[in-house]
């Protein structure tokens, strides 16, 4: 969050607003010219609490982007009174294979592919030991998935991100093909990272796309795909009225698109890793309009 905090600091002071930090400057409060404002986290506050909240909750923001008729991965939520048949009806329904993740949570945090009752249970009774509800969903088989970042209706930025996936070359370990492919993995020891690929045997390193996971971010998307994932995505914020956030699409191996989720806060702190000095104009830019929209009045 440092790279986050001197980029708000630094467009606070281009623009002549006074910026105070507080709560080890995870609250940032924003004066200028009699009005005040805020940004929490990587929240501003430009989203009205409603709709702010309505993201964080991917059980509500399922049901509402079924209600606006968008398509959405199915949420399926449960609570620590949950129906065990239930539950269990909803796992042989899909196949025998549920993605589980606690409701309200980011970056790919406790998330977990299960395809055994065993570990279903196991993975739900552990999950309930620190969240209050917990979402299941279908396993989809992804080719990518994509993040548009909207800013006053308009796509500001898109980007892939690509599952982590090796190939061995007979020589190098697990572990150096790791760090090929995604210098995250310079700091992150992998089971089995010693294990010497054979040529051209393929390791997925996780199911997940998460670039704080080792997903790898990529910008070059072909024409007519990203027509269809930015009118999906402003779909979204035009539907529910949003002004600022970035939304998570999924892209199928059967050419479907769907919204996976919307994030409230808009953290660029990845992007800016992997784009480095190109993508610095890009997010100081998109940060600063959305300061000057917060002042507007």
């Amino acid at each position: 969050m440092n790279t986050f905090n001197e980029l708000i600091k630094k467009i606070c002071a281009d623009l002549e607003i006074k910026i105070t930090s507080l709560s080890d400057e995870w609250l940032k409060v924003l004066e200028k010219n009699h009005q005040i404002h805020y940004i929490q986290g990587y929240k501003f506050d430009l989203n009205n609490h409603g709709i702010g909240n309505i993201m964080d909750d991917k059980g509500l923001f399922f049901d509402l982007l079924s209600y606006k008729k968008i398509p959405i991965i199915e949420h399926y939520i449960i609570f620590s009174d949950y129906d065990k048949q239930k539950v269990l009806d909803y796992f042989n329904k899909n196949n025998h294979c549920l993605v589980i993740k606690g409701n309200i949570g980011t970056c790919g945090k406790e998330v977990f592919k299960v395809d055994n009752e065993k570990d279903l249970f196991t993975c739900i009774n552990t999950l309930f030991l620190k969240e209050f509800s917990i979402s299941l969903c279908p396993y989809y088989d992804i080719k990518n998935e994509y993040r548009v970042i909207l800013l006053d209706k308009k796509v500001r930025i898109v980007y892939g991100k690509e599952r982590p996936l090796i190939i061995g070359d007979g020589n190098k370990t697990l572990q150096e093909l790791a760090r090929e492919f995604n210098d995250y993995y310079c700091d992150k020891e992998l089971k089995n990272g010693n294990y010497i690929p054979k040529k051209n045997e393929k390791i997925f390193l996780d199911f997940k796309f998460n670039l704080s996971q080792g997903s790898k971010m990529f910008i070059d998307i072909e024409e007519g795909l990203q027509k269809r994932i930015e009118s999906l995505a402003l779909k979204v914020v035009k539907e529910l009225d949003i002004p600022f956030c970035s939304v998570d699409i999924i892209y199928t191996k059967d050419n479907k698109l769907l919204v996976m989720e919307a994030n409230s806060g808009v953290m660029m702190d990845n992007y800016l890793r992997f784009m480095k000095d190109t993508g610095y104009l890009k997010v100081y830019n998109l940060y600063r309009d959305a300061i000057l929209m917060m002042f507007k009045d």
